[in-house]
């Protein structure tokens, strides 16, 4: 494909947003203003290697670019900075390693980028690769390479001459990176606010900078850190986290503004050179009505602009045409078709998705040996759309799964795998709330994240309680196995040889033809262990399970409560009542006692059926507080409504009574062998919710995934986000 570079400055054309639209709205000083000449900043990039908003096709980096432009020529001495995670992730980063966005980039014409943690996630080489192709400086203060240098490609920090001032810009990056595979004893990262300090005074003392502006791509906490400990910074514009704030916040001296990422929303700070102080600032928040959104927002604070109604810059609509159209070359034929949404938005950090299920399902599949498990961290479904219902291409896939890594397996006992599972649960007071934080295939478990503490019960490998002692065959991604310590080098089994989204594509595309993959119970929340319940049987065919409730509960949400089995099968309840300190719950007689005959051996340690059920947490009872010292209103958990108890019941003591009332052929046998499939799955993720549609195989690894009707067991709930150093940990 043709390959034209074209630089230019970016400047207001015909037929833009107009300079009417972005009038200054004045009185928004958030420090003592001077009365001298201004600068204005316009930020920032952090377009994760995308040329558009997935849910909304006309937010497009053309049509961004426009908004850029004419807030360039609406101000006096105005310049463009990004903030990085330009290059990655996304199927066009996995497909051209980030040349096509240096290529973007170009004809933006930044005066600057912050480096961002993606930028490396095709390997450092590549990374400064392409910092050298670019025709703008790149610039990061806290990487240095084993020689103490600054990254080749990269400046520590710049000088930008607007009009009568001197700007000195710097970057900072936090330490989450993909593709420095040997860090951190050959790169260092400084920390950050060491190096801010350092170039501020370097930009001050030795460049003669009127004004220093820091674009880091920080968590929130590390850039209010930055702000409070260093003099003289007078801005810090960018995020890491996708935040996006109302205002820009004054944090000591330190003005700092977080307006999101992507296409969403572009930041304008003006600020006085003698003062050093926010004399004005904009947020311009974009939406499309051709994908039906509606403005975010329309004050003299935020301007909400249709870029539907923009035209896009035509040299940027250009580049990402050439590119678009190889890509579809590559990627863009079906692979597989789904009855059923496709959830690729941050809840996979913390809820089992269906996704998630059919995503470690085909994990399962790798190599020639029989996996037992397969783990997929959060972080690494990445393209925040919903695919579905309907055909799902190459291009699709690649995108949710947009990282260059490779599938392995190791051995690990059932001590390991165990520690694994808990090392992993985030736990409030999280940012985000508690998360599990993965999603999983042939495991299925209980986990617990509170006070800081994460704990996991009721493991069950197949169906079977988790043995300490046991080797275990587990697949997941190198990046996970480089970064915790129960993944041992020399357990490793197995390495695919290919990219991880293009084995699920063409795994996909060779055995499935419809999936309908759904919530299963591979990963249950629980906040309250309420203990046994007892068991009482009514003389209508239905049984009570009752649970004495604590302060914890205030009630039991109607709707949400079920049994299950430790292979995942569920009854749900006709009824739940609550009465002083009891929750009763009311279930079908014969469908519990099916429930436990279809087990093995009923009586095995761990529990073989267990009652969970939502409730409306006691806000004080668990005291968590946000940072203005107020307790947070709980759950405060992406894809959770509401907190889970818990209740054990034992198998053994479901009375025969109540299966013989309810006409169980099942009455009076406790003892149980052999399993019952038309009641049972005989393996979490493996039964008729596990994931396609078809015909039903037999015992062989997987060979029943092309089949099964799809049973609903729960579907997503609202979108959320990853908690900050999740997000730095698993390739935020």
């Amino acid at each position: 494909m043709r390959r034209t570079r074209r630089r230019r400055v970016l400047a207001a054309a015909a037929g833009g947003l107009g300079l009417g639209a972005l009038a200054t709205v004045p009185g928004h000083a958030t420090a003592g203003s001077g009365t001298g000449e201004t600068v204005t900043i316009v930020h920032d990039t952090h377009f994760h290697g995308r040329f558009a908003d997935a849910d909304a096709p006309a937010k497009t980096i053309a049509r961004y670019a426009r908004v850029v432009s004419d807030l360039l020529a609406a101000h006096e001495n105005a310049v463009f900075l990004g903030n990085g995670d330009d290059l990655g992730p996304s199927v066009l980063g996995l497909e051209f390693e980030g040349a096509h966005m240096v290529e973007a980039l170009d004809e933006l014409a930044p005066a600057a980028v912050g480096v961002g943690n993606h930028e490396f996630d095709f390997g450092v080489d590549v990374a400064t690769a392409r910092f050298r192709e670019s025709e703008f400086p790149w610039v990061v203060a806290n990487l240095l390479t084993p020689a103490g240098e600054p990254l080749p490609g990269t400046d520590r920090w710049t000088t930008v001459d607007v009009g009568g001032a001197t700007l000195g810009v710097f970057g900072l990056v936090g330490d989450g990176f993909h593709g420095l595979t040997d860090y951190p004893p050959d790169h260092t990262v400084l920390d950050p606010t060491a190096a801010a300090r350092e170039a501020t005074a370097a930009l001050r003392a030795e460049h003669g900078a009127d004004l220093v502006v820091a674009a880091a791509h920080l968590s929130t906490d590390a850039q209010a850190s930055v702000a409070r400990e260093v003099d003289d910074l007078d801005a810090i514009v960018g995020s890491h986290s996708g935040v996006t704030d109302a205002a820009p916040r004054l944090v000591g001296g330190t003005v700092v503004s977080e307006f999101g990422d992507e296409f969403d929303h572009v930041g304008r700070l003006t600020l006085d050179v003698d003062a050093g102080a926010v004399v004005d600032w904009e947020r311009v928040d974009l939406y499309s009505s051709a994908a039906g959104e509606y403005p975010p927002s329309d004050d003299d604070r935020h301007r909400a602009v249709d870029v539907a109604t923009l035209a896009p810059d035509p040299d940027l609509q250009a580049v990402a045409d050439d590119y678009l159209a190889e890509l579809d070359e590559r990627l863009g034929q079906s692979v597989v078709e789904t009855a059923v949404p496709l959830n690729a938005t941050f809840e996979n950090y913390a809820v089992e998705t269906g996704l998630g299920n059919l995503l470690t399902d085909v994990m399962r599949r790798v190599g020639d040996r029989e996996v037992d498990v397969a783990i997929q961290h959060a972080g690494g479904i990445r393209s925040g759309a919903t695919y579905g219902p309907g055909v799902v291409t190459g291009r699709d896939v690649v995108n949710v799964l947009p990282f260059p890594n490779a599938i392995e397996a190791y051995e690990l006992s059932g001590d390991q795998l165990r520690s694994f599972l808990e090392g992993s649960v985030s736990p409030l007071p999280a940012e985000y709330g508690a998360q599990p934080t993965l999603q999983v295939s042939g495991v299925s478990y209980e986990w617990t994240g509170h006070d800081g503490d994460a704990t996991v019960a009721n493991v069950f490998v197949g169906g079977e309680p988790l043995d300490p002692g046991a080797t275990y065959i587990v697949a997941t991604t190198d990046f996970l196995a480089e970064r915790n310590a129960e993944f041992a080098a020399d357990a490793r089994v197995l390495r695919t040889d290919q990219y991880q989204g293009h084995y699920v594509k063409e795994t996909l595309e060779a055995e499935y033809e419809t999936v309908a993959p759904e919530r299963e119970h591979r990963m249950i929340r629980v906040d309250e262990d309420l203990g046994a319940a007892s068991v009482t049987a009514n003389g209508d065919g239905s049984v009570d399970l009752a649970v004495e409730t604590t302060e914890a509960v205030l009630e039991p949400v109607a709707g949400t409560f079920r049994v299950v089995s430790r292979t995942g099968s569920v009854v749900t309840a006709e009824r739940v009542t609550q009465t002083g300190d009891a929750i009763t719950v009311t279930f079908d007689a014969a469908a519990l006692v099916d429930l436990a005959d279809a087990l093995s051996d009923p009586a095995l340690p761990d529990p073989a059926l267990r009652l969970f059920g939502g409730f409306d947490p006691n806000d004080d009872h668990y005291g968590y507080e946000d940072d203005a010292g107020a307790v947070r209103d709980l759950p405060s958990s992406a894809g959770y409504e509401h907190f889970v108890l818990k209740g054990a019941v034992d198998a053994v003591e479901l009375p025969d009574g109540a299966a013989t009332a309810a006409g169980s052929t099942g009455a009076g046998t406790r003892g149980r062998t052999g399993l019952d499939a038309s009641v049972v799955d005989s393996v979490p993720g493996f039964g008729v919710a596990s994931g396609a549609v078809g015909t039903v195989g037999g015992a062989a690894l997987y060979a029943r995934l092309r089949g099964g009707a799809a049973r609903e067991n729960g579907a997503p709930r609202k979108d959320g986000a990853p908690r900050e150093n999740e997000e730095e940990e698993s390739e935020g």
